[in-house]
Formats: structure tokens, sequence, C-alpha cells
């Protein structure tokens, strides 16, 4: 008799360390007042939380299809503002500990929510139909552009909150990070997985992804053995694929030129 080796379920795990982060990092200033006691807390409510939603994997995975990791990310930001609230309004700076805690619960944030949204991915492809499955490259720019915008905001609210620990040194920092990472990567690899409802676009080898309607997207044109595929907002990027390196050609080319027709 053989034994299946359990799936791991990421997202499931990330929703207890969010939760458990929140009990850690809630205990009085200053922080923490006792190290082990803060730990053991935030340990025993994240194994609490994940054992209970694990108990209800369906209902888990319906919420999860409905984009409720999204809930999720907005209540997690609506405590963060709740928090950083009081030191906004009356214009002074957090001490170094608050500041580190929300700055830990945001990371928390948004490892939770990249992981409903993988997760949705894989749920969307295990349950849909597989019309084709292409390797694709995305420019590196776009990328590029997105992470400055994003590291701009980040910094720009985490230098009202904490004063001079974050400041325009911060950002012209990471943009130099940015800038040589994508010197030393021009384009980023892909897959593109055409479902019958949603399109599939995730890292070559992972099972997850980012599932987009069809709906939803901008464009997507074949010239020649060229399959251009174009996102809209929030995202704007264009994927682009050589056919002629496909196994069946064929059906990619009937899956991707049906693409206004599914809709």
């Amino acid at each position: 008799m053989s034994f299946r080796r359990p799936e791991a379920r990421h997202f499931p795990l990330s929703l207890g360390v969010l939760v458990g982060l929140g009990g850690y990092l809630a205990t009085p200033g200053p922080w923490p007042t006792d190290p082990v006691l803060s730990l053991g807390l935030g340990a025993c409510i994240c194994v609490v939380v994940w054992t209970a939603v694990e108990q209800k994997p369906d209902a888990l995975d319906r919420a999860v299809e409905a984009r409720a990791y999204l809930l999720v990310g907005g209540l997690g930001l609506l405590a963060v503002i709740g928090v950083a609230a009081p030191t906004l309004v009356h214009g002074t700076t957090m001490g170094d500990g608050k500041s580190i805690r929300l700055l830990v619960f945001i990371c928390g944030i948004a490892v939770a929510v990249a992981l409903g949204n993988s997760h949705r991915g894989k749920l969307l492809l295990e349950r849909q139909r597989v019309r084709a499955s292409v390797a694709a490259v995305e420019p590196q720019r776009w990328e590029f552009g997105l992470s400055v915008v994003g590291s701009a905001a980040l910094i720009s609210v985490l230098g009202l909150v904490m004063g001079d620990s974050f400041s325009v040194t911060s950002f012209v920092g990471t943009l130099l990070g940015l800038t040589i990472g994508n010197a030393f990567t021009g384009t980023t690899d892909r897959e593109l997985v055409a479902l019958e409802d949603h399109l599939l676009i995730r890292q070559t080898g992972n099972r997850g992804g980012t599932a987009i309607p069809w709906r939803r997207l901008r464009d997507v044109t074949i010239e020649d053995d060229t399959l251009r595929v174009a996102r809209g907002l929030p995202y704007p990027t264009v994927y682009t694929a050589d056919l002629s390196e496909v196994e069946d050609a064929h059906a990619a080319r009937e899956a991707f030129r049906s693409y206004p027709y599914l809709h």
C-alpha cells in the first residue's frame, strides 16, 4: 500500500501566521515586554487559527475563489491605519519598536494576499480544462516601473510614520538596487495557461499563479508565430511567446485565437 504525501497549503498557513503576528505584535510596549511570552502567544494563535481554517478546506477554497483574501488584506490595512492614524494626526513620529511592528505586519499582509492569489490560480487550474500552455517572456521594464512606484509609495508612508528613519536616501538606494537588478535581467520567464474562462499567468514550474478573466485582457494577437497578450490595469504589461517552439502549436493558436469569443 502506498501513501500519498499531503500537499502543502501555504495560504491557510499564511493566515495563521498573519493572525499570530497580530497577537505577537499587539503586546504592550516597550516591545516586546516579555519576548518568550510574546512569541509563545503568537505561536499559539498561529497554530489555533491555522488548524481551525484547515477544518473546512472546501469552504476555504470557495472563499479564495471569491477573492476573500482581498478582504483579509483590506482588514489588515485598516488595522495598520488605525494604529498609525493617531501619530499622523498629531504630527508626531512613532518609536522604533512600534514602527518595526507595523512594518513586519505589512509584510505579513502582502505575503498572505500573494499566497491567496496564487491559491486561487491553482484551484482554477484544477477545476477548468487546460486548452493550451505556452512559455512566454515579460519585459522587465514593466516590473521595474511598478517596483519603483510601489517603493516610492511605501517609503513615503513609512517616512510619515517613522520620521527620519526613512527618507529620500532610502528611496535612492532602493531605486539604485532595482536599476542594477533590471540591468542583469532584461526579461522575466512566464507560463501562459489558457483555461476555459481565465488566463493563468505563473512563473515556470509553479502550480499557482494569477488567474485573469479573458474579458479583462486588453488584447490578444497572433502574428506569424508570435503571440502577444496585453494586460491592463493595475498591471499593464505585454507577454510575448514564440509559438513555433510549442509542442502543439495548432492547439495553442486555436485556444488564443478564440479569445474574443470567450466572453
